[in-house]
């Protein structure tokens, strides 16, 4: 699988939190906000620039809805970890914004538009197909359930037809159907149409094997209700939550930069009214950032939770 490795626009800035070896970081409010106001910035600047539209072609629309789903949720566990004792809460939202920003990183993170356009046909399909089949499929029949049944039915054939004259289709239709009749854009190849796992994906995308063990294991008990979610909680083990989400939004933040290559958006961040209110707020610690930036120039990138 080929995905996109050129760095982003503010790679000098942002790059690769994680590394074996350098300048150990503490991570504290001040790195978490700088995140959480860069992503706010680049979400109000894409839904200006690629505002609601119905082609089921404007991936660059459609983007910018999941860019959006995923800051409400980084916003949502900032509220979780500062005023309450959630941990199980928040532990869910952070591993549905792992599983968010991994998805996004694997189909729009890539260098070959048309592999973009494909899995993201496949991807809007797979949501459509599961809405029909699970919340249409056992809502109670009545007008309005018929006329949204009737709407589902239609895009969900709009976008099989896409699929049908896209050029994959072409190289290879008995592999491509395959791949459409179970809306599967996490498949592997055209060659290998098998679907990848989470697990797996984690690993594709840039995730090391120690991140991703956590994922899987330690979320997973509180995802599932399992034994260890049942343990007893306090303010700074929720302040831990926090601090982990940081990885993925630097993760995340680079996706977006790597997916839209706008010189503009990073200028946007740096001369806007969001990046001020966070260099006036009581999180702001002008040697915490200064360290923090310090350290991912030189790409002495380790940072401690």
């Amino acid at each position: 699988m080929q995905m996109m490795s050129e760095k982003s626009p503010i790679s000098i800035v942002l790059y690769n939190l994680l590394a074996k070896n350098g300048i150990m970081i503490k991570a504290n409010d001040t790195i978490f906000r700088f995140y959480l106001a860069m992503m706010d910035s680049f979400e109000k600047y894409l839904s200006e620039r690629y505002p609601e539209c119905n082609s089921i072609e404007d991936t660059k629309h459609y983007q910018t809805n999941i860019i959006e789903k995923i800051v409400r949720m980084f916003h949502t566990l900032e509220l979780l970890t500062k005023n309450t004792l959630d941990e199980v809460s928040a532990r869910c939202i952070l591993r549905g914004i792992i599983d968010s920003v991994t998805a996004y990183c694997f189909i729009y993170q890539r260098a070959d538009k048309e592999e973009i356009l494909f899995r993201h046909y496949l991807y809007a399909l797979d949501g459509w197909k599961v809405y029909n089949k699970s919340v249409l499929g056992i809502s109670e029949k009545n007008e309005f359930s018929n006329k949204e049944e009737c709407l589902c039915n239609h895009v969900i054939k709009q976008i099989e037809d896409k699929l049908h004259l896209h050029p994959f289709y072409a190289q290879d239709s008995s592999a491509a159907n395959k791949i459409i009749l179970s809306a599967r854009w996490n498949y592997e190849s055209l060659q290998n149409p098998r679907s990848i796992k989470y697990g797996e994906m984690y690993s594709l995308v840039g995730f090391n094997s120690s991140l991703t063990e956590y994922f899987q294991g330690y979320l997973s008990q509180f995802v599932h209700g399992l034994c260890f979610s049942n343990k007893g909680t306090n303010p700074e083990v929720l302040k831990t939550v926090m601090y982990e989400s940081i990885i993925f939004a630097d993760k995340f933040v680079q996706a977006i930069c790597q997916a839209f290559r706008d010189q503009e958006m990073v200028n946007h961040f740096l001369f806007s009214d969001t990046l001020q209110k966070f260099l006036a707020s009581k999180d702001f610690n002008c040697d915490d950032l200064a360290d923090f930036a310090s350290a991912l120039v030189q790409k002495d990138k380790t940072l401690l939770i």
